[in-house]
């Protein structure tokens, strides 16, 4: 996916815009910020919606994948401070 701004500057989409007249824009953060900045100046700019785009991240613990969900991330990540990733001695 790449930046609705398309710029040199542009990095990776973080997320995505919904304008008034219903398109959908992806953004880098850089221009994320730039929209939120000019939205401010032009109340007609605000969006409708907007949204994060994550990335789901694949936890593997020996032969079985785990694909957590945005809220059980963290979860996840507590649950490997506190117990360590399982390791089975043969």
């Amino acid at each position: 996916m790449n930046c609705h701004c398309r710029l040199k500057s542009c990095g990776p989409v973080v997320a995505r815009w919904t304008c008034g007249n219903g398109n959908v824009v992806l953004l880098c953060r850089k221009c994320l910020d730039c929209w939120f900045d000019n939205a401010d100046d032009d109340p007609d700019l605000e969006p409708v919606a907007w949204e994060w785009i994550e990335r789901r991240r694949v936890w593997k613990f020996d032969s079985m994948v785990i694909v957590p969900d945005s809220p059980h991330v963290a979860e996840a990540i507590r649950d490997l401070r506190r117990r360590g990733v399982p390791v089975h001695r043969r």
